[in-house]
């Protein structure tokens, strides 16, 4: 979940903290989803939250527009006050504590979010009882919930701790619920009959009601529902009022279950939308997104294009497909894009082969209604873009030299693909041979040189003896490198072609100055 400065200054009130800058007073926007360091020549993100040292603040320093920032340590508020940005200052107090320590408990702050925020996402994407839910609800508000029905019946089970709260039992549906005169004291209240006009979250005080309470419409539900945070162990603050916005629409999705699409929240859909369209996203940004589907930067994944050729383009038959793929395929997401279907799958989770993910969709593609793309494996997400292209490729590839198949693998049609464009679409790096890449991967890992073995080894004609001399090494150990390559790679280097897309890899590499995965 998004947060803001109020939450942060709420979690770190241990710290002094204190609002600066012309924007000070803009406070209810949840807008933020890391934080970092802040560094003038870098670009900035609108949805960080920098830190940086009291003592770095001076005449000269810069405020880009629409940036948040935390000054760590005692800051000149005069300066401060005059930038137009949204500044918290954090100086510790009498405490006195370093950056370090400041910096990692604001760090901690976005970290106990994005962790509840998993937790819910996870519990909707998997229809938890709705006491689970509120379950979470309570350990985020630090406060029981309740929620209740347009005729005020209570959802879920009653907490046994609301010794205050005077429940009666409704003859009709035998549901606790507000006794009438309970509801009418509510209904007086001053915040409330301000916030039944607008549908937004009021507060009522234990002169109305049992306990002070923040009382919330859950939107767009179906029937009208309220949800209740009632103060029992710790304060409600203006924070708490956001903290209902943002629960009160976890409890919409999860009772109203029309947010999914295939199985997963629309938010994930989104981002890989975002990226397709090459948009910079942080990478504390692209890990939270992962985080969310319970998987990370770094796994390996396969991305998959379905290209219809003849299909009725209604929407619900779309999701219907792609429900049916995460069903086949656990630990998928499948989406709509630009009239395609694609399927991101995480083969490491699902414990499963390219060729097998492969082999597992072919149901799909049997049926004659799909031709499909199939990208390199990969594992940094800020390059699924590339990959995108690769599945195009491939199906552009494929249907021109390999019009009678189905499935095209982007591996197979490379070089059909670089004798007709270059690299003018895709990036170099993203044209080597997967082979390159893992050696590559395998020796910045294990500290070996396997990657220039293979070059001098291809070189030289698959002369071994020639290989050995060129390296420097025993051809015994020449032959214990070539069998962990074989082991890496599973390439078969008899293979003209292969050998030929091999070594344009390293070309690609030399000549443009990369390396075969981005730093």
């Amino acid at each position: 979940m998004k947060i803001n400065l109020d939450i942060i200054a709420e979690e770190l009130s241990a710290f002094s903290p204190r609002r600066a800058g012309r924007k000070k007073a803009d406070t209810a926007i949840r807008n933020l989803q890391g934080v970092g360091l802040y560094h003038p020549q870098t670009s900035l993100s609108p949805e960080i939250c920098y830190a940086a040292a009291a003592d770095s603040i001076t005449d000269t320093f810069c405020y880009p527009s629409d940036i948040t920032l935390v000054v760590i340590g005692a800051a000149d508020e005069c300066l401060l006050d005059s930038a137009d940005a949204e500044i918290l200052i954090l100086d510790g107090g009498k405490a006195q504590c370093t950056f370090s320590h400041i910096f990692n408990a604001l760090n901690s702050v976005f970290l106990k979010y994005q962790a509840i925020d998993a937790q819910l996402s996870s519990a909707v994407m998997k229809n938890a009882p709705l006491q689970e839910i509120l379950k979470i609800g309570e350990a985020f508000f630090g406060n029981p919930l309740i929620l209740f029905d347009k005729n005020y019946c209570i959802l879920g089970e009653a907490d046994p701790r609301l010794e205050k709260l005077e429940l009666v039992c409704d003859k009709w549906s035998d549901s606790l619920m507000l006794s009438i005169d309970t509801v009418n004291a509510i209904k007086t209240s001053p915040e409330y009959r301000r916030a039944s006009a607008s549908a937004d979250v009021c507060f009522v005080s234990e002169e109305y009601f049992a306990y002070n309470t923040l009382f919330a419409p859950v939107k767009g539900s179906g029937s009208p529902l309220t949800m209740a945070v009632m103060e029992t162990d710790c304060p409600l603050t203006q924070v708490h009022r956001q903290l209902a916005v943002y629960f009160s629409g976890i409890l919409r999705l999860a009772l109203g279950r029309n947010h999914l699409s295939s199985g997963h929240s629309l938010r994930f859909e989104d981002f890989l939308k975002e990226l397709l369209y090459d948009t910079q996203i942080e990478q504390a940004v692209i890990d939270r997104y992962l985080l969310a589907m319970d998987w990370k930067n770094g796994d390996n994944y396969l991305l998959v294009t379905f290209q219809t050729n003849r299909f009725d383009k209604i929407n619900s038959i779309y999701n219907n497909i792609c429900v049916n793929i995460e069903k086949q395929i656990p630990e998928s997401f499948a989406f709509y894009f630009e009239d395609n279907l694609l399927a991101v799958i995480n083969l490491d989770r699902v414990r499963m082969s390219k060729t097998d993910a492969v082999h597992m969709l072919s149901i799909f593609l049997r049926e004659g209604l799909f031709h499909a793309g199939i990208s390199y494996i990969f594992f940094d997400f800020s390059t699924f873009s590339s990959y995108y292209k690769q599945t195009l490729g491939a199906l552009e590839m494929g249907e021109k030299y390999s019009p009678h198949e189905w499935c095209y693998d982007f591996e197979d049609y490379v070089l059909h693909y670089f004798m007709h464009y270059g690299t003018s679409r895709i990036d170099g790096r993203h044209l080597c041979h997967p082979g390159v890449v893992q050696l590559y991967v395998y020796d910045l890992k294990n500290k070996t040189n396997l990657l220039e073995t293979l070059k001098t080894y291809l070189e030289c004609g698959e002369n071994a003896v020639q290989t050995a001399q060129n390296l420097y090494i025993h051809r015994n150990t020449l032959y214990q490198r070539l069998k962990k390559i074989n082991g890496i790679i599973h390439t078969n280097l008899d293979n003209a072609n292969i050998r030929l897309f091999i070594m344009m890899s390293y070309t690609f590499v030399d000549l443009l100055g990369l390396s075969p995965v981005e730093s």
